[in-house]
């Protein structure tokens, strides 16, 4: 158990002894430890891109990364430190990488386009409590928020985010993840 399972854990214990009528254990511990995760990830990768002067694009990295997965979905780590690490790179990088929008950029956002259009959403059965029915919503929610982007803000800084969001869709990360999960479990 790590660090951010293991303060969820004692914060759930907390709860639960001082409010008995709160939910259980299992799942105070869930919801805390993705609170925790969550704060985490955007607590390290902002005061990194607040220290190197780019606070800015990593605010727009972090709202516009969360906002798309929340549409999308994407690959899950089993590791919360793990993911929280990993967002939290994601973020820093992204909000550092500089490059023009034509023509890089805008072949990012029609890449991210098509994965969304052909994955999304995905992997979100789970973890979402959208009933499926509203899935192609949320498809075409991703679309228009990429398509606004190639024809209107033509940000470097927004396809990099949406096609980043959207190789977590990809056959490729599931396995990269699944292999890197069981590699980890083989070595413990």
């Amino acid at each position: 158990m790590n660090i951010i399972d293991r303060a969820a854990l004692g914060i759930a214990q907390s709860i639960r002894r001082n409010y008995p009528e709160a939910p259980s254990e299992v799942a105070l511990k869930y919801s805390l430890s993705l609170l925790i995760n969550t704060l985490s990830a955007i607590t390290v990768s902002m005061g990194v891109c607040i220290a190197t002067g780019h606070w800015k694009q990593g605010a727009i990295v972090v709202f516009f990364f969360l906002f798309m997965r929340y549409f999308s979905g994407g690959v899950h780590l089993r590791s919360s430190l793990t993911c929280s690490l990993t967002s939290a790179g994601i973020v820093i990088v992204l909000a550092h990488l500089q490059f023009n929008y034509w023509y890089l950029g805008f072949l990012c956002s029609l890449a991210a386009f098509m994965i969304y259009a052909i994955k999304a959403p995905d992997g979100i059965e789970k973890v979402s409590r959208v009933d499926p029915r509203y899935y192609p919503l949320l498809k075409a929610i991703c679309l228009a928020v990429v398509a606004l982007n190639m024809l209107v803000f033509q940000s470097s800084l927004l396809s990099a985010v949406f096609l980043t969001q959207a190789l977590t869709l990809t056959n490729q990360a599931y396995t990269f993840i699944y292999y890197l999960e069981r590699r980890k479990t083989n070595e413990s």
